[in-house]
């Protein structure tokens, strides 16, 4: 079976590679580079969904199964607030979601995410390092390493899953 994911980010590759090994040991996990058809920084829990089909739609191709992976940041109550959705969608046009991956954002990061930023450089510049986004990202600098962005991802891609592996509860 293979499986394509919109992202060649490693992350968000081995996320999918180890979420869909849990079902199919035996699947082939490829990135494929693809546009998200939305901002950079996606700014609103529709507009990170939006983003997780669009690259879901844009891999599919060949495979079995096409997987997009968006984050993005969402307002609640005045606060910012990190977030993530995953779409999983097959040949027939089948589409699973799952979302997660809230954490408060500190108030500078959010203020230079409103300001037009984008989360991942902003933490590079923070962090003094390069590429956070594609290691253990804002989650897991901010947790100090006890959280992680792959395996955050990993729970949301299975969340998409589920319409999949238990089709007996869905119409």
């Amino acid at each position: 079976m293979k499986i394509t994911v919109g992202s060649t980010n490693p992350v968000k590759v081995g996320a999918v590679m180890e979420a869909f090994q849990k079902y199919w040991p035996e699947c082939e996990v490829e990135g494929k580079e693809v546009v998200s058809g939305v901002a950079e920084q996606p700014r609103s829990e529709e507009e990170t969904k939006r983003g997780a089909r669009n690259r879901a739609l844009a891999a599919l191709g060949q495979g079995e199964y096409g997987v997009g992976l968006e984050g993005g940041v969402t307002e609640i109550d005045g606060k910012m607030f990190e977030c993530a959705w995953a779409c999983v969608v097959d040949k027939r046009g089948e589409e699973g979601f799952g979302g997660g991956l809230y954490f408060e954002l500190p108030g500078k990061v959010a203020e230079k995410i409103r300001e037009g930023g984008e989360l991942g450089p902003i933490m590079d510049e923070l962090t003094g390092e390069s590429n956070v986004k594609q290691k253990m990202g804002a989650i897991g600098k901010l947790s100090k390493g006890q959280l992680d962005r792959k395996q955050a991802y990993v729970q949301i891609v299975l969340s998409a899953l589920i319409r999949f592996v238990s089709p007996e509860w869905y119409d």
